[in-house]
């Protein structure tokens, strides 16, 4: 993609998400109709199909935001992007800013199928090459062993879920009307750079979203 980095939010080509069949998928090598972890609006482990990629650039270089939990979890992530963080005082779980999370935050780690808080010990930056970002029909994906959100740019999980309501919705009409094996179903996207619906909402968001939501 030709965007800089603050417009939208990606993961690390290596990065692995768990597939319903049980294998651990590269970000790079994932296809779209493939079902991977994710979590519910309940908070609970889950798996949900990859819709499209937001943005998928196997050169771009880009900053990073490298998390390390307690028990070896490490989540690499562009600091736009929406990490969930579990908050010990108030026992509840909310999205925050990748570059806002900070150390002696406590993190969603995959564990035996449940999702347990972890410390966050150790906050750095990295520059890596490729860019990465699924969409899910949940709208989130454990990656790495990690709970986050499939957004960046918008510091409101549901309204970002939200916009892409309409794209979910012509997504299952079409799909009704192509039933075809599941291997046929499962496809690399066909274009490098940010999908043409959420660069159509990039474009806008600036119009109908509040200032203090959008990531500055």
């Amino acid at each position: 993609s030709s965007q800089s980095s603050h417009t939208s939010g990606c993961f690390t080509g290596d990065s692995t998400v768990l597939t319903e069949s049980g294998v651990h998928r590269k970000l790079s090598e994932l296809r779209i109709g493939e079902r991977v972890q994710a979590v519910n609006a309940a908070g609970q482990p889950v798996f949900s199909e990859v819709l499209m990629f937001m943005d998928r650039d196997t050169h771009q270089r880009r900053e990073f935001v490298t998390i390390e939990a307690a028990g070896g979890a490490l989540l690499k992530v562009t600091p736009a992007h929406l990490v969930l963080v579990w908050r010990r005082q108030r026992s509840e779980t909310r999205y925050v800013f990748a570059d806002r999370v900070r150390e002696g935050d406590h993190i969603l780690v995959h564990v035996g199928g449940t999702l347990e808080p972890r410390l966050v010990h150790r906050i750095s930056a990295t520059l890596a090459d490729g860019v990465y970002a699924p969409l899910t029909s949940e709208g989130t994906i454990v990656v790495d062993s990690i709970a986050a959100s499939c957004y960046a740019l918008i510091d409101s999980q549901t309204i970002a879920h939200l916009s892409f309501l309409p794209y979910r919705l012509v997504e299952k009409v079409l799909a009704l009307f192509e039933r075809s094996s599941a291997s046929d179903s499962l496809s690399l996207p066909r274009h490098e750079g940010i999908h043409w619906y959420a660069k159509s909402l990039y474009t806008i968001k600036d119009y109908l979203i509040p200032a203090n939501w959008l990531y500055h």
